[in-house]
């Protein structure tokens, strides 16, 4: 056999054995399904100006971040809790926000550091924090300077925080921290955030009909009642 018809076989075999093996269904980190969301997702400083980030993860029971900088402390520090320390050196940076659950999963924001900035878009909320029950109500207010566009995009950054319309924020039924985030309009760069502790459901009347009922000996009365929560008025079970 000549060395042409050999190296046909070779390869003639190679070919029929990666068909048979087919592609390899993802595993691992792939198939966790966990998500990062960073907000904001960027933002412009001055030299060791600094920003606060916060971070929700869904998809796993663990939602805790570990932060980091990508550049290394050239690029400037964060803390545990995403609190971003700009360098004295102009440039882009990025912080990371990695998922302590799966190591793989990470976000990444932006930040801009520039030793003149231009004077730009500024938005700040009102409340910054608030508190208040499970399904109750908080209105937001934004106000936005240096811009004729004066409007902003409402969002909740966790997955089933609770909804927010307008600035007027509607609370979960689950207990915990949520964030409401106001982004300008004229400059999606420009971001801010009010803090929501939003505390268990709580009872505020219990109704038992009928009222008050006449029986005979042996005989029998069927009463009901209703319960009200700050989440709504359901029967008693």
């Amino acid at each position: 056999m000549n060395s042409a018809s050999y190296r046909s076989i070779l390869f003639l075999g190679v070919a029929l054995l990666a068909g048979c093996t087919g592609t390899p269904a993802p595993s691992g980190a792939a198939a966790t399904g966990i998500a990062i969301t960073v907000a904001p997702g960027s933002a412009q400083v001055i030299p060791g100006g600094s920003v606060t980030f916060s971070a929700s993860v869904t998809g796993t029971a663990d939602t805790g971040i570990l932060w980091s900088v990508q550049e290394g402390p050239a690029g400037g520090s964060v803390t545990d809790s995403g609190a971003y320390t700009a360098p004295t050196v102009a440039g882009t940076y990025h912080v990371v926000a990695t998922s302590h659950a799966d190591a793989t999963r990470q976000e990444v924001a932006t930040v801009t550091v520039t030793a003149s900035p231009s004077p730009g878009v500024a938005i700040s909320v009102s409340p910054q924090v608030a508190t208040l029950d499970a399904c109750k109500g908080q209105l937001f207010t934004a106000t936005v300077t240096n811009s004729a566009n004066t409007a902003v995009t409402w969002t909740v950054v966790e997955a089933g925080g609770g909804t927010v319309t307008n600035g007027a924020y509607t609370a979960p039924q689950a207990s915990g921290t949520y964030h409401v985030v106001a982004t300008s309009d004229a400059d999606p760069t420009k971001a801010v955030q009010g803090t929501l502790t939003v505390g268990p459901e709580k009872v505020l009347s219990v109704s038992v009909s009928p009222g008050s009922g006449t029986v005979q000996a042996n005989g029998a009365l069927a009463f009901s009642a209703r319960v009200t929560t700050t989440c709504g008025t359901f029967a008693a079970q």
